[in-house]
């Protein structure tokens, strides 16, 4: 029973430590001021976990987990499943991390093109990232944000917004609207482990694709066309 104990003890805390840093191509995420918050593009959608937004006044949110920002002052616990440090990635041992509204200390404006460190917590994973904007409710409660992307989906042309997959989240089936320019791609799906799940050739007119089969979770969509490579992702619940 001891030894058994024991091995459980060296598991949990090995599993504790399986953190990951995302240093991939840095992407901006922008909500416009007075955008609706409930419209996917305007959700940072991370992970399955986290999809970062911003109502039409106070905080930042995690809309995925919560309805809208909760708390006043330094004593908001937005986005929940998150935790703030300012620094960087490189010195992640010497960070301290704490909740978004006391990291802002009340004044997001005041922290506009500082680095920090975002730590996505169920996932583990820590990402770089930079706030670009902010705008007060009176202006429309609009922000932007830089922040560093999975390194596994370095490609030749990174771009979140070059294809769209729809419905996303879906439980049975995705529909990839193709570029303007595009009129047949290959698509390749992976899991989040970089592991090739799919292939598919599809078309303006065929574009749909099962995911029935598929595992619930977050999965990268790769498009590549005439030696271009376009990347977005999807939600299958």
């Amino acid at each position: 029973m001891k030894k058994e104990v024991f091995a459980l003890i060296i598991l949990l805390s090995a599993y504790s430590y399986a953190q990951t840093i995302w240093n991939g191509p840095t992407m901006t995420f922008t909500k416009p001021n007075h955008a609706d918050f409930t419209l996917e593009q305007y959700q940072d959608r991370i992970t399955s976990n986290v999809w970062i937004t911003r109502g039409n006044s106070k905080g930042i949110f995690n809309i995925k987990q919560e309805v809208s920002y909760t708390g006043s002052g330094t004593s908001g616990n937005s986005p929940v499943d998150t935790e703030w440090a300012f620094g960087t990635t490189d010195n992640l041992g010497s960070l301290t991390f704490t909740t978004w509204a006391i990291a802002m200390d009340q004044s997001p404006m005041s922290q506009i093109n500082k680095d920090m460190v975002v730590h996505l917590i169920s996932d583990n994973i820590y990402i770089d990232i930079k706030f670009l904007s902010w705008s007060n409710f009176s202006s429309g409660a609009g922000f932007s944000y830089q922040r560093s992307t999975d390194s596994q989906l370095s490609t030749e042309e990174f771009s979140m917004a070059s294809f769209k997959i729809l419905p996303n989240p879906s439980n049975s089936f995705i529909k990839i609207t193709l570029p303007q320019s595009i009129n047949e791609a290959s698509i390749y799906i992976y899991n989040i482990y970089g592991k090739n799940i799919l292939k598919k050739n599809i078309t303006k007119v065929n574009s749909s694709i099962n995911i029935a089969f598929l595992s619930n979770g977050l999965y990268i969509a790769s498009l590549n066309y005439n030696n271009q490579t376009f990347i977005n992702r999807f939600i299958k619940i």
